[in-house]
């Protein structure tokens, strides 16, 4: 997971490991979690992947893994219009 604070916290709950990073330092985070071995899913808010759009793209086009997913963070106006299962499993393309 990779997202802000708040965000972060609610999925650690969840046994979720995640880094907390702001605009200025979302491509570091995303790097680390991305060469991390165990990395199979990598969850983004949409405001910090606003600013790596570039990079999730490459890297879900040219690796195996980690899928790169992007959700709503904790904060987020709109909020969650469904689970994080379902936004997982419309970005594999199957159903959990």
């Amino acid at each position: 997971m990779l997202g802000d604070m708040d965000s972060v916290s609610a999925f650690r709950l969840c046994g979720v490991e995640g880094v907390v990073a702001g605009p200025e330092d979302a491509a570091a985070g995303l790097e680390a979690l991305a060469a991390r071995p165990d990395a199979a899913i990598v969850l983004v808010t949409n405001r910090l992947a606003r600013h790596l759009e570039e990079r999730l793209l490459e890297i879900n086009l040219t690796r195996p893994s980690p899928v790169i997913i992007e959700i709503p963070g904790i904060d987020d106006q709109e909020g969650f219009r469904r689970s994080a299962v379902g936004y997982i499993s419309e970005a594999l393309g199957i159903s959990l």
